[in-house]
């Protein structure tokens, strides 16, 4: 097998920068879409140079597609679960965007059906990918700033007006905050506790929170406080109708580490430029990471990578099967804190 051969099921904004990402990997390709929206599926086929016959008007067409070995999905969250176990059961390898269900109830079910068919999967948390954060869990293990005491991470944006019909404060799309950018800051949360402890990631003992639920039913600002083994504390700040700092502090007995961009570490995609600052006894040293690499380029390359070598996983600090699932356990807790209810959680 050269090059893996990648199909995008739902072209949207997302689907540019992984579509982007993929363009400078070694070892995938994109080859095909599918969108049920004529317009989107001209303008990405035209600008990502996808053949005609590629083209594809519904899901299922791509899925049987004989010309795609793995797909990559940027719908809407309620469809990720459904799409990646009938993406498993055509035997597609599958990126699927995060999050990887609603809730840990769906997300079992994914697991369950690429186990069975044997084929890759990974829930698309780039940044896990990328070459600062191995750098950052070594200065954690190796106690660089002490015994840690506490982690502050925040993912927020101003949509500045409610959209009713947009997906971000749609109830029916699971939409708001939580679901869209606050499973970072607890993903990145969970990492680095995990690491204070020489694992990979550890879920917190006890979780609090607050949030704004907005007029159309979901989440628009929340935070979540919690507390992991040997009183570690952490707090999550998400936000769908408010601008954040976007980055994350993590306080030790001997100083601090500041990740100014933990989430985005490439302006509008790449070339990507981004630092940590470690603190101590006053003094600031300032550890910079510079590539050519689109953002998504990790991600794609791994991915693609990973099914040529005939794995099902990523190693971590990629996002694993057992780490997606134990994240989704916090933010069904999280949610639950809030009294914010889906459908699928019924």
């Amino acid at each position: 097998m050269n090059k893996i051969r990648w199909g995008i099921l739902g072209p949207g904004s997302i689907a540019n920068n992984f579509a982007d990402g993929l363009s400078g990997s070694y070892s995938g390709e994109l080859k095909a879409i599918a969108s049920f929206n004529n317009n989107r599926r001209k303008t990405f086929g035209d600008k990502y140079q996808i053949e005609e016959s590629l083209r594809f008007s519904n899901y299922d067409d791509l899925l049987n597609s004989e010309s795609v070995d793995a797909v990559y999905i940027s719908t809407p969250h309620t469809l990720h679960a459904e799409l990646s176990i009938k993406a498993a059961g055509k035997g597609k390898h599958i990126l699927c965007e995060k999050p990887a269900a609603v809730n840990f109830k769906e997300g079992q079910k994914v697991i369950k059906a690429v186990t069975d068919a044997g084929v890759f999967y990974k829930e698309g948390f780039m940044y896990r990918c990328h070459p600062q954060i191995p750098a950052l869990l070594e200065l954690i293990k190796n106690k660089t700033i002490g015994d840690l005491i506490k982690i502050t991470s925040s993912f927020g944006f101003d949509m500045t007006k409610v959209i009713p019909d947009h997906r971000l404060f749609n109830k029916n799309l699971a939409g708001g905050a939580i679901l869209d950018v606050g499973l970072y800051p607890v993903s990145f949360s969970r990492m680095i506790a995990g690491a204070n402890l020489g694992k990979k990631f550890i879920n917190p003992m006890s979780l609090e929170a607050n949030a704004k639920i907005g007029d159309t039913g979901v989440d628009e600002i929340s935070s979540a406080f919690m507390e992991f083994e040997n009183g570690l504390k952490a707090e999550a700040h998400t936000a769908i109708m408010k601008n954040m700092n976007n980055n994350a502090i993590i306080e030790g007995s001997g100083g601090k580490i500041i990740v100014n961009n933990p989430w985005m570490p490439g302006k509008d995609g790449g070339p990507y430029h981004s630092t940590i600052s470690i603190i101590k006894n006053g003094n600031e040293e300032i550890k910079n990471f510079k590539g050519p690499e689109h953002l998504f380029f990790f991600e794609a390359e791994l991915s693609s990578q990973s099914i040529i070598k005939e794995k099902q996983q990523v190693p971590h600090p990629g996002m694993t099967w057992e780490d997606t699932l134990s994240n989704l356990k916090v933010l069904d807790l999280w949610r639950k804190k809030i009294n914010y209810n889906l459908e699928q959680d019924l």
